[in-house]
């Protein structure tokens, strides 16, 4: 996953919170912390906001979790959100997904997930519950309903790396997109 990745994700879910992001090779956390989808501060070291900007581009990221409620020390005086749509190269028209009409492939329906769930757990066993249930979380997922593609190959991918290494590419066939 790239950075506009999993920055993309946060924007259209508008969620408020901190998001963390660990940078290869740098002692330093990305901070980005969101109100409602928007990016109101940055920090990333002691550079903030529009010094943040312009290094993303250089960032390499290797994980990151997000933590929900979390709220910002300050706020920038300039908008951040838009600057950095621009700077990670993702378009409005990826962010505006409530605005758009459904279209076919965009969202995986509930009953494909949970069938996904339930392989998972009769493979892994109880763990496989809890495991679901945080990457749900993490993707923001309520069960029951659609899941947008690109969640859908993030929570995925997270599985088949916790399965044995005999069963990832049968569990990844039968249920890749």
């Amino acid at each position: 996953m790239d950075l506009s990745d999993i920055i993309k994700k946060y924007l259209r879910t508008k969620d408020s919170g901190l998001l963390s992001i660990k940078i290869e090779g740098d002692s330093h956390l990305l901070k980005i912390y969101f109100e409602h989808g928007e990016v109101v501060f940055l920090t990333h070291g002691i550079c903030k906001n529009e010094d943040c900007l312009k290094k993303l581009s250089a960032l390499v990221p290797v994980e990151h979790f997000f933590l929900r409620g979390v709220k910002s020390p300050t706020t920038s005086k300039a908008p951040l959100t838009g600057r950095l749509i621009e700077l990670t190269g993702m378009g409005d028209v990826e962010l505006s997904v409530e605005t758009m009409p459904p279209s076919p492939g965009l969202n995986i329906q509930p009953h494909r997930i949970t069938a996904v769930e339930e392989e998972f757990i009769e493979l892994i066993g109880p763990i496989g519950k809890m495991i679901v249930d945080n990457l749900f979380s993490e993707i923001s997922y309520s069960r029951g309903n659609p899941m947008p593609s690109e969640d859908y190959s993030y929570f995925l991918a997270s599985l088949i790396k916790e399965l044995p290494a005999q069963q990832q590419s049968s569990f990844s066939g039968k249920n890749k997109i």
